[in-house]
């Protein structure tokens, strides 16, 4: 995590930014298999899209900010728990303890989460990526000046994908109909960056899926960064063409994999 590079372009070019963050939560293995099993240890929480957006409560109505860090948003992460959902045993463990008790599963969901937050915000801010929105409904979409993604003021309305100025209790809307795409400088350096060779990466790409046959399975994205680091200069959408191709079918198989 971490790099917008490491993702597929694909899920973000040309998206709304509530879908493009809907699909790099859920698309992409590593993130919606935490999402999955903290579903399973802590049920009681909607962990659709919708209940993720309200999960930072810092402004209504569920606006995240394009400053903070890892640690400002893990904080400031918090939910309503209803007494209903609990037996007493647990409700006083909250009252006494003055917060929810999380499990491990889902502190990594939560991490997840807001890195791929982050991470989205990070490649607005140095330009990799780029936001077309609209000063009002009737408005043409321009370009949002990257400034705007660095600004303390600013913060992201993931329900109503919205950028939001916000000072004290002043707000206004500075884009609406927020749409993602990818910089043509990002795309010619990424262009310049593939192998030369690219149809013989490839095939070694595809040997190495054809023999993962005879080994433990594993997920999609454990198999992507152990191909990512091996064979420079293959993208994550040729990898993901490959796979679909060339991985064994159990690989790809629906379901949770037992733990190793």
């Amino acid at each position: 995590m971490g790099e917008i590079a490491a993702y597929d372009l694909t899920l973000v070019e040309g998206h709304f930014f509530k879908d493009a963050f809907e699909g790099l939560l859920f698309d992409r293995d590593e993130v919606s298999e935490a999402i999955y099993d903290a579903s399973v240890v802590a049920s009681v929480y909607d962990w659709s899209l919708e209940g993720i957006c309200s999960y930072f409560s810092y402004l209504s109505p569920s606006c995240w900010p394009v400053t903070a860090d890892l640690r400002t948003l893990t904080q400031c992460h918090k939910k309503t728990v209803l007494p209903e959902w609990l037996d007493d045993h647990g409700l006083m463990e909250i009252l006494e303890s003055g917060k929810v008790p999380q499990r491990a599963e889902e502190k990594l969901a939560t991490q997840l989460i807001f890195e791929t937050y982050l991470a989205l915000i990070s490649a607005l801010q140095c330009g990799e990526l780029i936001v077309k929105g609209r000063e009002s409904a009737l408005a043409e979409a321009v370009d949002v000046p990257a400034s705007l993604w660095s600004s303390e003021f600013s913060y992201v309305s993931l329900r109503r994908n919205e950028l939001l100025r916000v000072d004290g209790d002043q707000r206004q809307v500075l884009a609406e109909d927020l749409t993602i795409f990818v910089a043509q400088s990002t795309k010619a350096k990424r262009n310049s960056n593939s192998d030369s060779k690219g149809r013989f990466v490839e095939a070694d790409v595809i040997r190495f899926l054809e023999a993962l046959g005879d080994q433990p399975r594993s997920t999609k994205a454990e198999v992507r960064r152990e191909v990512l680091q091996l064979f420079p200069g293959v993208s994550g959408r040729q990898f993901d063409r490959l796979w679909g191709d060339y991985a064994p079918k159990s690989f790809k198989q629906a379901g949770r994999i037992p733990s190793k």
